[in-house]
């Protein structure tokens, strides 16, 4: 092809090349002057077969509906005899894998800033219904100026069509797959997630965080074996929340990843936020002289000391707790327990409840969910493991609420507003289950003017979740009291005005100003009449006479 005239299109060089197409550098001649192109044909031996130039075509329909900056863009598409081709933007730069090979593992620092790009870009187009389903470095360019650009939607899945594939069958990169993709069930916009995941650790890390010398021992340890965390393969130290995070995407079960990639990208851009601001960073391994890294148990200070961190780090131990009874026959129960001193220290004397709310109250102070998710996450789940009875237990029982209710809210707002049908569908939650019968329901009611109605439905919902134990489930009782308040509150507000409008007509009235405060008793009764919380007040007023007018003074 090089060389030669596809279209409108010059063929300068080949980019890339892959089972399901070659792409070459374009360039075309337009008003604005020369502009080049990536423009991708489908091999003529794939063209016979009907699978794979439908797939071809779908890529095309999907990228033609996606203009999203961090999406490489849609540009044009036709065809010269028997070669079909489409054209997209050409990006300038290096492909993620390439830049991996030559610098290997990034710097925590820029892997969030290109995770927040990852997350932005996945996001659009699963709120578009796409899921992309072949997420890895080859598929994300890097321009000079940092911008990252997803590109090859090849396999990706538009969740509202039919599967162009036959039920079992899987497509994608196995270093990369989801659990659900390997066993050919359903693909979600969570299947793009547990790759970003895979793709997050391989930037910190510099490798895969599974490793096997065929697909099939690769695809067994994503389905069967717990992924590593990153801190304890990285030769970088790592923020806590970053650790948890990309460990947390690579859950086995769909429902135990993020929601979305909107909240992968908020707890990205709260640490980010911290960068910038030069707001202290909770580490795995805590700086030495910090409060993280001396804390007060019992009235002790404390901890592993920075340099047996280190030593520990090296050798790739995923805990920090030392196996003291492996070291004793070789060097002594004395020597054993000098090295481990301090931790002993920790186990025999824990941090205090006073000690983990204190380290939580700051946290629970900011306006960042994020920091909410880190106190609960690193001390409020501790104390109440530790503590259940604890002397706090109600200022961190409001704490918890506040999560679970913001948890639920972000929740209810997605399968109340989404247009992708897999993220509308209720989990296995009762809580969220109930929400997703109601809301609905609540909402009909409120179109036909029934706030009596849709307030009734939320309190039945609250009071069946009342005893529910969970604290997931909590968070959507919280959730329905928020939303029958809400609305009983409007009806109040709406009682109050009733009776101020009411009064104006009678001063009217009493006034002699009859035709005014005949306009002004038409206007009540056709603004309020409807609502059926006013039904019983306007009949009433509707049925009284005009007051007669006063004598004069």
């Amino acid at each position: 092809m090089i060389g030669k005239k596809l279209g409108p299109y010059q063929i300068e060089a080949q980019l890339g090349a892959g089972a399901m197409g070659v792409v070459y550098l374009g360039v075309r001649q337009t008003d604005q002057g020369l502009r080049h192109a990536a423009v991708k044909i489908i091999p003529a031996e794939l063209m016979n077969k009907g699978a794979a130039f439908k797939r071809f075509e779908r890529e095309i329909i999907i990228l033609r509906q996606l203009r999203h900056p961090n999406i490489v863009r849609y540009e044009d598409e036709g065809n010269v005899g028997d070669t079909f081709f489409y054209a997209m933007e050409y990006v300038k730069g290096s492909t993620l894998d390439r830049i991996l090979q030559k610098r290997g593992a990034l710097a925590w620092q820029d892997v969030v800033k290109l995770g927040i790009q990852i997350c932005e870009a996945l996001h659009y187009a699963h709120e578009h219904g796409v899921v992309h389903r072949d997420l890895k470095p080859s598929n994300l360019m890097v321009t000079k100026q940092g911008q990252l650009k997803l590109t090859d939607f090849g396999i990706a899945k538009a969740l509202d069509r039919t599967e162009i594939t036959a039920t079992g069958r899987t497509l994608g990169t196995a270093a990369y797959m989801a659990p659900e993709q390997i066993r050919g069930t359903e693909i979600s916009h969570k299947t793009d997630i547990y790759a970003l995941g895979v793709l997050l650790y391989q930037l910190l890390v510099g490798k895969m965080p599974f490793e096997g010398s065929t697909v099939h021992v690769l695809m067994h340890c994503h389905v069967n074996e717990p992924a590593p965390l990153a801190s304890s393969k990285s030769e970088q130290n790592l923020p806590v929340e970053l650790d948890q995070l990309v460990h947390k995407m690579m859950e086995k079960r769909p429902e135990d990843r993020p929601w979305d990639c909107a909240a992968i990208s908020m707890t990205l851009r709260a640490i980010l936020e911290k960068i910038k601001t030069k707001k202290s960073i909770p580490m795995v391994y805590p700086e030495e002289g910090t409060p993280e890294a001396n804390p007060t148990r019992a009235g002790t200070a404390t901890n592993v000391p920075t340099a047996e961190k280190k030593k520990l780090k090296k050798k790739k131990q995923r805990s920090l707790v030392f196996d003291w009874r492996q070291a004793l026959p070789t060097v002594g129960l004395v020597a054993g327990l000098l090295v481990v001193g301090g931790l002993i220290a920790y186990i025999m004397w824990p941090p205090s409840a006073a000690y983990l709310v204190s380290k939580a109250e700051p946290l629970m102070a900011s306006t960042e969910r994020a920091d909410w998710l880190t106190a609960k996450n690193m001390y409020l789940d501790e104390l109440d493991r530790r503590y259940p009875n604890h002397e706090f237990k109600s200022k961190t029982d409001a704490w918890i609420d506040k999560i679970e209710l913001t948890s639920a809210e972000r929740r209810g707002d997605v399968l109340e507003k989404s247009g992708i049908a897999s993220l509308k569908k209720a989990g296995d939650s009762q809580g969220e289950q109930m929400f997703a019968a109601v809301f609905p329901e609540a909402d009909a009611a409120i179109k036909r003017f029934d706030d009596i109605d849709a307030a009734r439905r939320w309190k039945e919902m609250a009071a069946s979740l009342e005893k529910e134990t969970a604290r997931s489930e909590r968070g959507w009782m919280l959730l329905a009291k928020k939303r029958q308040t809400a609305v009983e509150d409007g009806i109040a507000k709406r009682s109050k005005e009733v009776e101020e409008q009411i009064e104006r007509v009678n001063t009217a009235e009493r006034e002699g100003h009859a035709a005014q405060a005949k306009v002004l008793r038409n206007d009540v009764i056709e603004r309020f009449g409807k609502y059926s919380d006013q039904a019983e007040r306007i009949a009433k007023f509707k049925a009284t006479p005009p007051l007669e007018a006063s004598a004069p003074q």
